[in-house]
Order: C-alpha cells, then sequence, then structure tokens
C-alpha cells in the first residue's frame, strides 16, 4: 500500500479557510485567513495526528457541508484540505472509519473561527480578528506573572487582553481579564446598546475555556 501523508511541507505562512452552503451549492457563508505560522503550525499538527489513510467512502448527500481549507506553504502550490459532512477527507481520498474526539473538536475549532458566533467556543490566536456580525474581536495575548518566591504566597497570575470594535467604527475598547487565586470572571461589554460578556473560563455550557478558547454570549453562565 503506497503511504500517504497530510502534507509534503509544514512550512506554511497562510491558511484560507471557506465554508460552503453544501457540496452542491457554492455560496459562501463564512471565509476567514489566518497569517500566524505558530497558529497554523499548531492545526497542522492537529491534522497530522489523524491517520492519513482513511479507507471509508461516503456518498454525500447535496445538503451536506463543505469546507475548504487552502494552506500556502513553502516552495509549494496552495495544499488543500477538505472537511465534508463534519468529517475530514484524507489524502487517501477516503474518510476515517471512526470518528475520533480529536476530528470532531478540530471541525469544531476550525468552524468556530470560520462562522464565529455567540456561544461557541472559538480558538484564542493571538492577532487573529473574529468578525462577529456587529463587531469585531481580537485576542492580544497574556501577561503570566509567577509567583514571586521572597513575596507573600499569592500563586502565579495572568492578564489575558482583548481589543474590540464596533464594526465600521475606528476606535476601540481593551478588555483584560485577570486570573490568580480565583478563575477568570466573566467581563461585561457593550455594542450598539446590547450587553455582551466575554468568557475565558468556563462557558453556557459549563465546558471548560481555559487556556487556549474564549467565548462571547449575551448571557452570564449559570452557577453550579
Amino acid at each position: 500500500m503506497k503511504t500517504v501523508k497530510w502534507f509534503e511541507s509544514t512550512d506554511c505562512a497562510e491558511l484560507n479557510i471557506i465554508k460552503f452552503k453544501s457540496i452542491s451549492d457554492e455560496k459562501v457563508v463564512g471565509e476567514t485567513t489566518i497569517k500566524s505560522k505558530e497558529a497554523i503550525k499548531a492545526i497542522i499538527d492537529r491534522i497530522q495526528a489523524l491517520p492519513a489513510n482513511g479507507d471509508m467512502m461516503v456518498k454525500w448527500g447535496p445538503k451536506a457541508e463543505r469546507t475548504h481549507l487552502s494552506f500556502q506553504c513553502q516552495g509549494k502550490d496552495s495544499h488543500v484540505i477538505q472537511f465534508i459532512g463534519n468529517r475530514v477527507k484524507t489524502p487517501s481520498t477516503g474518510f476515517l472509519t471512526e470518528k475520533t474526539p480529536a476530528e470532531d473538536t478540530l471541525i469544531r475549532d476550525i468552524d468556530s473561527l470560520v462562522v464565529p458566533g455567540l456561544n461557541k467556543r472559538i480558538l484564542k490566536l493571538k492577532d487573529h480578528p473574529v468578525k462577529f456580525k456587529d463587531f469585531v474581536i481580537t485576542y492580544i495575548g497574556t501577561e503570566h506573572t509567577p509567583q514571586d518566591p521572597k513575596g507573600p504566597t499569592v500563586g502565579p497570575t495572568n492578564r489575558t487582553h482583548f481589543k474590540i470594535w464596533e464594526n465600521g467604527a475606528a476606535n476601540n475598547i481593551t478588555l483584560s481579564i485577570f486570573d490568580g487565586q480565583l478563575p477568570a470572571q466573566p467581563q461585561a461589554f457593550v455594542v450598539e446598546k446590547k450587553f455582551y460578556y466575554l468568557l475565558t473560563y468556563q462557558n453556557v455550557a459549563h465546558e471548560s475555556l481555559s487556556p487556549n478558547y474564549f467565548e462571547v454570549s449575551d448571557k452570564l453562565p449559570k452557577r453550579r
């Protein structure tokens, strides 16, 4: 059997993601471009962790969703990987017989980047603008302060920074979320007189967000 692999080169400077309405309808329902080499490499690593030799052929119906990932890599033409019907199409052109949590989470994470929305867990990609209907939010970075060996025992702390722009506006606001001895608390912000909450610890479905995700909600998570 011929050995197949996901990528010839993993030195990629740009990732363009387009989600189409279906395999039979080329209407674009969402698209985004990632230019952080570090973020792209992290996505590549997750794809390469999946088996490359899918042995299951699937006949999809015309309404099956299709997402197109185009990687611009060093010394290569664009390299395309497709998600069809919430499954990853492997280099062997087949699909994996068993859908694993790793495949499921990867597809979910890519979908939330290309079609972001309220109450959707979104990957924190530094300096990558995530476009909602009425605003854009960008994760700027996290400042980590280690425990001072000569100071009081308060433990390490983090300040996580985001910028938010209202659509069409030149001005932005910065939200900084602090966590240390206590978990990070939701931070409220207002766009067009509507209140939203930025979550970085736990979402409304009580899923963990820290340290790799954030979520925007129009309601506060209920305490258990």
